[in-house]
């Protein structure tokens, strides 16, 4: 009996596909999207590069400073023009530590100026006051303060709020008014209502012992503490 042999024949490997594969598709979209970031990129630069020219300069601005402003408005003033000058409480400060009589004086002053009112911290040797009496001591004040021009007197008034002198509270326009007050405080604000003009007066007589305060003071028109600057109106 014959047998048949039945051999099935060999599967064909499968043929490659012509062209590029997944990988080589996806390497080649990442070069693409790499070189069209690269130009934008490019671009970009370029367009900032040239606005940067047009808005740039090889020079730098004139921005008035400080010190330029001061001596504009001190020249307004010797020139007899109207003249404004806002000052805050750091440019105060850094006017009276460049004042040759601060220094020479060993006066110590800290301006801060909040709303209308202004905080002065002041230590002051005695030997400048009372034709050097208390000798080695200072006088250490603490006080919140308004000012004010009069025009028809030419003076300026400081208003005092509050007052420590050695950490000692002398006056305090918050503090409570109560029938059961202490008499000392009465004393106190008694005293600074009479002191105030009296001190307003030797200031303004002081400063018009120089004839440079004095043309000034006859053309200021109004000075006040406002949103937290020293305003100084001159006509």
């Amino acid at each position: 009996m014959l047998t048949m042999s039945i051999s099935t024949p060999p599967v064909a490997p499968p043929q490659k596909k012509s062209g590029m594969g997944c990988l080589g598709c996806g390497c080649l979209i990442l070069a693409l999207l790499v070189l069209l970031f690269l130009g934008l990129v490019g671009g970009g630069a370029y367009v900032i590069y040239a606005k940067a020219l047009d808005l740039t300069s090889t020079t730098p601005a004139s921005i008035p400073t400080f010190k330029q402003k001061v001596a504009e408005f001190n020249q307004d003033v010797k020139n007899h023009q109207p003249a404004t000058i806002h000052l805050t409480g750091d440019e105060i400060n850094a006017l009276a530590a460049h004042t040759p009589s601060f220094a020479e004086s060993h006066v110590q002053l800290f301006v801060t100026i909040s709303g209308d009112t202004a905080r002065a911290q002041i230590s002051l040797p005695t030997d400048q006051l009372v034709y050097g009496l208390f000798k080695g001591r200072y006088l250490n004040l603490d006080m919140n303060l308004g000012v004010s021009f009069d025009p028809s007197t030419k003076s300026i008034n400081f208003e005092p709020h509050s007052l420590k002198m050695n950490d000692k509270v002398i006056l305090d326009e918050n503090a409570s008014s109560d029938s059961g007050s202490d008499s000392n405080d009465a004393f106190n604000k008694g005293f600074m209502r009479s002191f105030t003009p009296t001190f307003n007066q030797s200031f303004n007589n002081g400063l018009r012992q120089s004839p440079a305060a004095a043309a000034f003071l006859d053309q200021v028109k109004s000075m006040e503490f406002k949103d937290g600057e020293l305003v100084i109106e001159t006509q």
